[in-house]
């Protein structure tokens, strides 16, 4: 029998961690603060926005929204991050990106403060995990995948893995996560050869689906005992949210009788927000202990 693997459980678990270091934190009279920074009124940031607004609510944990009209200089941007960086009820800042494109993206990423980046964009989060150092945070996304697998139960110590996808996001931070847990891994992409990817998802123990292609991924593609970890998001064919495996396909391959897979929705992006908050509680106590 095929296995849904969801990530409820997982996002539970995280969540639970992160009110107990909340509450450790107020008893000791400090409340960790969150601050959001949007550029612009793109309809998917100001969903994620909300989003995460709701969340931090739900966990004690202040939120600070900082919106700024499009069009606004890049100096002026500047300016509002700087004054983030410098607050000290603030732990830990979230930029919502793509920033309008006349403005200097990797300037503002440059000036973030990484002690408070908790979405892991700074190079310093990415040159700690390029190191194996445990004292950063990683991307969300990536690290979502890493604790779907963990939860389960499922070995990624020898496992040969596919990550289909090389995003900065995604992609590539989790190879290095998944080297670092020493699997071996195969990165392909959406120039892959055909007849190669074929080949190298079918003999894949993991295999990371994370390319935008929704639902461009059948099950003849996969093989009895693979754990599929879906990280697509958009729109299926029937008009509903769905991931790039395509899951319905199921139906039309009887011989596929025990795979492991993540649903979309309900899978990886249940976790990524709960994350995010755990890397801002932690960012706030070692922020106070460092006082």
């Amino acid at each position: 029998m095929h296995e849904i693997l969801s990530g409820k459980p997982v996002r539970d678990q995280i969540n639970e961690e992160v009110a107990k270091i909340v509450k450790d934190l107020k008893d000791s009279g400090m409340v960790p603060g969150l601050a959001t920074l949007r550029v612009g009124e793109d309809a998917g940031q100001k969903y994620y926005e909300s989003s995460v607004v709701k969340q931090t609510g739900k966990a004690g944990i202040e939120c600070r929204t900082v919106v700024l009209p499009d069009g606004t200089s890049q100096e002026d941007v500047e300016k509002a991050l700087e004054e983030l960086n410098h607050d000290a009820s603030i732990h830990g800042i979230l930029m919502l990106m793509p920033f309008p494109k006349y403005l200097d993206s990797d300037r503002l990423v440059a000036l973030l403060d990484p002690a408070k980046d908790i979405d892991a964009i700074t190079d310093k989060s990415y040159a700690d995990l390029f190191q194996n150092k445990k004292e950063g945070f990683f991307a969300c996304t990536a690290e979502a995948c890493m604790e779907m697998l963990k939860f389960h139960d499922i070995p990624v110590k020898g496992a040969r893995v596919a990550i289909v996808g090389r995003s900065l996001r995604v992609g590539k931070p989790l190879m290095l996560m998944m080297l670092n847990a020493n699997a071996t891994i195969t990165m392909c992409h959406t120039r892959t050869r055909e007849e190669d990817l074929k080949a190298i998802l079918k003999e894949a123990d993991i295999v990371v689906l994370a390319t935008g292609v929704i639902q461009g991924y059948d099950c003849s593609l996969f093989r009895n005992g693979q754990v599929i970890i879906d990280v697509g998001t958009g729109t299926g064919r029937d008009g509903k949210l769905a991931g790039d495996f395509d899951s319905q396909s199921l139906e039309d391959h009887p011989e596929l009788t025990d795979l492991k897979y993540t649903p979309v929705p309900g899978g990886v992006g249940s976790i990524t927000t709960a994350l995010l908050l755990r890397h801002l509680v932690i960012a706030a106590k070692q922020q106070t202990e460092e006082r």
